[in-house]
């Protein structure tokens, strides 16, 4: 079987959009900001403000403000250093800092025993061993860290794209499926716990960009899943 040039087309954009997303997600969770990342956040806020027409929901609204507050502040700060210093103090507290952190793995939160590397550790190490993902070394979470998770949905994302240019009908198929299992089995039965978790803790924190992005992220996650569901069934249908 072979794609329509018009869905060739659509899945070509949409996979370079979704791994930008998850990237930023990846590395907004992933751990402390250096320099670099400073002006990344700019780039994503007409996107994530777009969504807004697709993502028909207040607290997704609120929360793009919210993002739109933090780009701003970011573009008027005077001292790179104190900036990233207090988002770096807001990353520690929120994840690093022990007792009362947000704990920011599946097992924290669907394990029986609550534990690092508990049952969804080893759920999310088998799926990871079927697509030969590779946690890169710097990484030293374990594989179920929400960053991991978003990593590897760009992968995903990436090697769909590639199919799609290959005209690889079949792995193109089963590709979509795997992202569409992976957010509904497992992504999206533990998104809205962490990310509520980040919101509540955040806002105390008065940390804009975290409050913000993660309940972006979990709607975004959702509004993506229903896009490759979309995207399967014509696929399907081709």
């Amino acid at each position: 079987m072979s794609f329509s040039e018009e869905l060739q087309v659509d899945l070509t954009n949409a996979s370079i959009l979704r791994s930008a997303f998850f990237n930023y997600f990846y590395r907004i969770f992933n751990g402390i900001q250096t320099e670099e990342f400073l002006g990344v956040s700019s780039k994503y806020l007409s996107y994530f403000k777009d969504l807004k027409e697709y993502i028909e929901d207040e607290e997704y609204n609120n929360a793009c403000d919210l993002f739109e507050k933090y780009v701003e502040n970011e573009k008027n700060l005077t001292n790179k250093e104190d900036f990233l210093q207090r988002l770096n103090i807001e990353f520690t507290a929120l994840f690093l800092s022990g007792m009362g952190n947000v704990p920011a793995s599946a097992s924290s939160y669907l394990s029986s025993d609550g534990l690092l590397k508990g049952e969804e550790w080893q759920k999310v190490k088998a799926i990871y061993k079927t697509r030969d993902f590779q946690m890169p070394e710097n990484i030293k979470s374990p594989e179920d860290y929400i960053s991991v998770e978003m990593l590897y949905m760009q992968k995903l994302s990436d090697l769909t794209g590639k199919l799609v240019d290959d005209k690889d009908y079949n792995l193109t198929l089963a590709t979509v499926e795997d992202q569409i299992e992976f957010a509904e089995k497992h992504i999206l039965v533990w998104i809205d716990l962490f990310s509520n978790a980040v919101y509540e803790k955040a806002s105390t924190l008065n940390s804009s960009l975290y409050a913000s992005v993660a309940i972006i992220m979990k709607h975004y996650v959702k509004y993506d899943t229903e896009l490759m569901k979309e995207f399967y069934d014509e696929l399907k249908n081709t």
